[in-house]
């Protein structure tokens, strides 16, 4: 697992030019430890009765109570102009033409030892 964040970053010199730069952090390179899996600590924090990742009873309700109305008033009033879209997809087409107003566009970077 690693964290990828790319940037532009001004060539150092005296002339204005812009390179591509990438900033990695990479779990597996800087740790030689052996991560545990996805739920491996939440388990063992249950085992050992630890509660600290866990919320009160009473604290889920009063979310509960927060965000029950606005989902209802949602569910009884559904918006016409509301870009859904498929999970599986790129987004709603707007989100395309927002960008593309001011000259610019959505691209994807090939995955990691992909071409």
């Amino acid at each position: 697992m690693s964290i990828r964040l790319q940037v532009q970053a001004k060539r150092p010199g005296l002339d204005m030019v812009l390179n591509t730069v990438d900033m990695v952090f990479d779990y597996k390179g800087t740790y030689t430890n052996q991560a545990p899996e996805a739920y491996e600590t939440l388990l063992l924090d249950t085992m050992l009765g630890d509660q600290t990742l866990f919320m009160r009873g009473d604290q889920v309700e009063a979310a509960w109570d927060l965000i029950m109305p606005i989902l209802s008033t949602w569910e009884a009033k559904k918006s016409l102009s509301f870009p859904n879209y498929s999970a599986d997809s790129w987004g709603p087409e707007v989100a395309e033409a927002l960008i593309a107003r001011d000259g610019f566009h959505w691209f994807s970077l090939p995955l990691a030892g992909k071409k």
